[in-house]
């Protein structure tokens, strides 16, 4: 189906149904005992047109550990599995986000962190500040935190996997 104007937010069935599709999944990969829950929100792309947004949340307890994975590289792949599961199901362009144990948010915090002590040290120093590797989403919160800030700029350079944040002063 299309994505239109009078597209509307998933109805609580349809909610229930991706929940139990996201404990199914878990259950086959032997995460059974996780408690997941799911929300639903209509949001508009850069377009704007309207986007379906689900934020799914799995409380694992210790065994999070093992859906996170390194760096996030086992949540990654959750997201793009369930992801694709979900758009499949629902006929329709949607933005799938997944958070195990509460990582992503702490994890978006301290991408935020390192970008203001950066920005600080790239103001301090006069000079600028080389971040390291980042996957586009840990960029695009770079840049986002420091957008609002006058003294720095950001730009990305580099190819992936290599690809980086550059802090500048606007001086330079």
């Amino acid at each position: 189906m299309p994505t239109t104007a009078t597209q509307t937010n998933l109805n609580p069935e349809t909610i229930a149904l991706i929940e139990e599709d996201v404990r199914h999944l878990l259950d086959v990969m032997s995460f059974s005992g996780s408690r997941v829950s799911c929300a639903s929100k209509l949001t508009k792309d850069k377009a704007g047109l309207p986007r379906q947004q689900i934020h799914i949340n799995i409380e694992a307890k210790q065994s999070g550990r093992l859906l996170i994975g390194l760096k996030g590289a086992h949540l990654n792949a959750l997201s793009y599995i369930l992801r694709s599961i979900m758009r499949r199901q629902l006929r329709q362009p949607v933005y799938v986000t997944v958070d195990v144990n509460g990582y992503l948010a702490s994890h978006e915090l301290s991408i935020q962190s390192l970008a203001e002590e950066s920005a600080q040290k790239a103001g301090r120093t006069g000079r600028a500040v080389v971040l390291p590797p980042m996957n586009a989403t840990d960029r695009h919160v770079v840049h986002t935190a420091l957008s609002v800030r006058p003294d720095v700029t950001t730009a990305s350079l580099g190819d992936e996997p290599n690809r980086r944040v550059v802090v500048r002063p606007v001086f330079i």
